[in-house]
């Protein structure tokens, strides 16, 4: 009995560790504290329109950190003053918020270019 409640501890106890480790990606950096706000903001409040999570048309451009890597004054500046097409957001974020997006944009990789012609079956001979 005891070797039975052993047994169901320690693979309770090593289950955590096992699907942890599961969840990270090859060659996945770790993100810091304000890294991990970025991204959580970005999520609530830009992923919307600089993110494509369905087959339907975004209204951003896609950002990485191929964009903001030298240009990220520019990019704060365009978070907190907008454009024609965006709205700004120093009313609704404080600076550190929109610093912590910034920090999270330069840990994102420049996405894989999208084959159109992938999915698409040509015709049958």
């Amino acid at each position: 009995m005891k070797t039975v409640a052993l047994s169901s501890l320690l693979i309770f106890l090593w289950f955590p560790v096992a699907s942890a480790a599961q969840d990270k990606a090859p060659g996945a950096t770790e993100l810091n504290k304000t890294q991990l706000l970025g991204r959580r903001i970005f999520q609530q409040r830009c992923g919307v329109c600089h993110t494509q999570p369905t087959p339907s048309p975004m209204y951003g451009i896609v950002l990485s950190k191929e964009i903001v890597d030298g240009n990220e004054d520019t990019v704060r500046e365009y978070i907190r003053n907008g454009s024609k097409k965006m709205p700004g957001f120093k009313y609704g974020l404080e600076p550190a918020e929109i610093d912590a997006i910034v920090e999270y944009l330069k840990t994102v990789p420049k996405p894989a270019p999208k084959n159109s012609q992938a999915g698409v079956a040509g015709p049958v001979d």
